[in-house]
């Protein structure tokens, strides 16, 4: 097929779009592809990820190995104990007391259990003492190792008094008057010293740093 005049006219052959201005010769024809810039867009994707990436890792080990500094450098104080409480002593009413005269002051022993019986003990044996040994305190508390908690309470009755304690068995306490003899102590004497002092204030388990 031949061309019009001045070449206006677009052979066949020519592809759509080209405006006329190439003709196919042959076998070959001109490429069309367009540049494609789809490859630089993912690089420049995977680079951001990468650097993302290592920003995180950068700022995740920072902030641990602060953590760990503080953490060493203040460590979590040990739990504390809860404060103990002494047992209670035990009531005059279950304490058996033997008072003994070891004094040549007649009377001693009759009149001092009678105001035991008043606070409240169980009186037995009032005589003069059976060990006869001389005692210069104002008086001696014996006591077998069961009537050691209740000797503290007789003990407290009078002041000056020595502790001794012997083979016994059993819980019952000895009141033995001696050559420093004065008197019983008065109620409120005895009650501040078996009144149990107040629990100390809990250690407090907060960190000081």
């Amino acid at each position: 097929m031949q061309e019009e005049d001045g070449g206006a006219s677009m052979s066949m052959l020519t592809p759509r779009g080209m405006g006329g201005q190439y003709k196919i010769t042959g076998k070959l024809y001109p490429r069309m592809t367009r540049r494609r810039r789809r490859m630089p867009v993912v690089i420049a994707i995977v680079v951001g990820l990468v650097v993302l990436a290592t920003a995180g890792w950068g700022v995740y080990h920072f902030t641990s190995d602060e953590k760990d500094a503080k953490a060493a450098a203040c460590p979590t104080a040990p739990p504390v104990a809860p404060p103990t409480t002494a047992a209670p002593l035990p009531e005059a009413a279950t304490i058996t007391v033997n008072v003994y005269n070891a004094t040549k002051r007649a009377g001693l022993a009759k009149s001092v259990s009678e105001t035991l019986k008043t606070r409240g003990f169980v009186i037995g044996k009032v005589t003069n003492d059976p060990l006869n040994q001389p005692i210069a305190a104002s008086a001696e508390i014996r006591h077998g190792f069961p009537g050691a908690t209740p000797a503290k309470v007789v003990a407290a009755q009078v002041a000056g008094s020595t502790d001794k304690e012997d083979q016994r068995t059993d819980g019952s306490v000895d009141l033995v008057i001696g050559d420093g003899w004065k008197d019983l102590s008065t109620p409120e004497a005895v009650a501040a010293i078996l009144s149990p002092p107040p629990p100390p204030p809990a250690p407090s388990t907060a960190p000081t740093c």
